[in-house]
């Protein structure tokens, strides 16, 4: 405390309890002393410092107010709190900047020690990665690599990209000919019999034709019999009526006695001989009648000849010879159309075993180029490792306390180092201190901070369409 300021002393009181105003001490004011007291020997000064030395250590104190004697005047009125608040508020005004600038401050000391507890509050990763999975490229063939297209490490690709293809030209194709030697000798055998059916079918046009044209001659000429019959029919009945007329003449002259009897006997055989001549014609008529029945019906009957002449006999060997022929067309066909099969899934075959392209099957990026143009290579040998980039994962690493509060399907939230973006993503997989999955670009076994390993699925970065694979960061672990 300076010295050369105003120092406040206890001074008496006045009857009302109000204190005296302070003493400044570098006025020259007349302070009485007794004459026993320690400040009597000293002077102004000395006075001013020994009261600084009483003084400062402790509070002032205030005095006791004096008892009030009987004639004392009445008590000051009580003030109103309104005047209370706008003493406070007027004696608190000069100060209104240092108290706003001490809220602010413990506002900031609150927020800047809440983040680091709350950090400590959550559990996180010790680290965290972006990761893969990897996809190798085998040879689908033997042969050698014909061409390399855009495959430098670190190239990103889209699903259907093309990276390389293989060309053997030692590939088998024995069966691939066989078979097209079989396909050329069946169609030649069908367009034979093909063309051997179409003949037959002319010669069998032919032989109905002339088979047709005997059957309509032989119907008008038994029609022409049955006329010829019919008229012979008709005269003999009516030489059968004269020669019974006459008999019945000669039998009645008989009776009568006046006819001889070698005329009735002439009369009588006459008349015999023309019943019997009209009963052969009805027969002969019937048998014609038959004859041109079965003729409509396609049956020849005749005494020279057999049901069916010779034109009719050589147009049914002909038509089974069409059957025959026809049934072999069919089954040619049908033996050509599984050569054909065949031939084009061998075709298939040998186009797979004498060349191969290999193409990006998802979205990614080069990881790893193990072959070059020319090479031979061999079945199954390793040639390109891709970068699955439509499955980016993280890889985290925990202590052992975190790792046994967690569990698979959990909510997780990962941000890149450096940022303040939180990507929402779930736990898939804790393997702890086992051995992680071996087809990972970055194997866990490289983050050594923490031997426990958790893997989080997060959807926005593949989304995002970016392969970040190798950028670090932290993952936080939701409830």
């Amino acid at each position: 405390m300076n010295r050369s300021s105003a120092i406040r002393t206890p001074v008496e009181t006045d009857g009302s309890g109000n204190r005296s105003a302070t003493v400044d001490a570098g006025a020259a004011i007349p302070v009485s002393v007794a004459p026993n007291s320690p400040l009597a020997d000293l002077d102004a000064l000395g006075r001013i410092a020994a009261l600084g030395k009483a003084f400062d250590p402790a509070p002032v104190r205030e005095s006791p107010a004096p008892e009030k004697p009987a004639n004392a005047p009445a008590k000051a009125p009580v003030k109103h709190p309104r005047d209370w608040q706008r003493d406070v508020a007027k004696a608190l005004r000069p100060h209104y900047s240092r108290i706003l600038k001490t809220l602010v401050g413990v506002v900031v000391i609150a927020v800047a020690g809440w983040m680091p507890v709350r950090a400590l509050l959550q559990t996180t990763s010790t680290e965290a990665i972006i990761n893969a999975r990897l996809i190798t490229l085998r040879a689908p063939i033997e042969g050698q690599i014909d061409r390399l297209a855009s495959v430098a490490v670190g190239t990103e690709l889209q699903s259907g990209a093309p990276l390389l293809g293989i060309i053997n030209s030692r590939a088998e194709r024995g069966r691939l000919d066989s078979l097209a030697q079989l396909v050329s000798q069946l169609e030649g055998e069908i367009a034979a019999l093909t063309s051997r059916h179409v003949s037959l079918q002319k010669l069998h046009q032919e032989y109905s034709a002339s088979g047709e044209a005997f059957r309509a001659g032989r119907m008008a000429q038994l029609q022409s019999r049955i006329a010829e019959t019919q008229s012979e029919i008709s005269a003999a009945s009516a030489k059968h009526e004269e020669s019974q007329q006459n008999l019945d003449r000669a039998q009645a002259l008989s009776d009568a006695g006046t006819g001889t009897l070698v005329a009735l006997e002439r009369a009588q055989r006459d008349a015999t001989v023309a019943k019997r001549t009209l009963e052969a014609l009805g027969h002969r008529r019937n048998t014609l009648d038959v004859e041109l029945v079965s003729l409509e019906q396609g049956i020849f009957v005749g005494d020279s000849y057999n049901d069916r002449p010779q034109s009719l006999q050589r147009a049914d060997d002909i038509t089974l010879r069409l059957n025959e022929v026809s049934s072999d067309i069919g089954q040619r066909q049908a033996r050509l159309t599984s050569v054909r099969t065949e031939l084009a899934e061998e075709r298939g075959r040998f186009a797979r075993r004498s060349m191969a392209a290999l193409v990006a099957p998802t979205n990614g990026s080069v990881w790893e180029v193990m072959t070059s143009p020319g090479e031979s290579v061999v079945l199954g040998q390793d040639l390109v490792r891709l970068l699955d980039c439509s499955g980016l994962v993280v890889t985290a690493t925990v202590g052992e306390a975190a790792y046994n509060n967690l569990h698979v399907g959990q909510t997780a939230k990962f941000r890149f180092r450096g940022e303040s973006t939180d990507h929402v993503g779930r736990v898939i997989s804790l393997t702890g201190v086992a051995t992680a999955p071996a087809n990972l670009a970055i194997q866990p076994a490289a983050l050594a901070k923490e031997p426990y390993r958790v893997t989080v699925a997060v959807p926005e970065l593949v989304r995002s369409g970016r392969c970040s694979v190798g950028r670090t960061g932290r993952v936080t672990f939701g409830g």
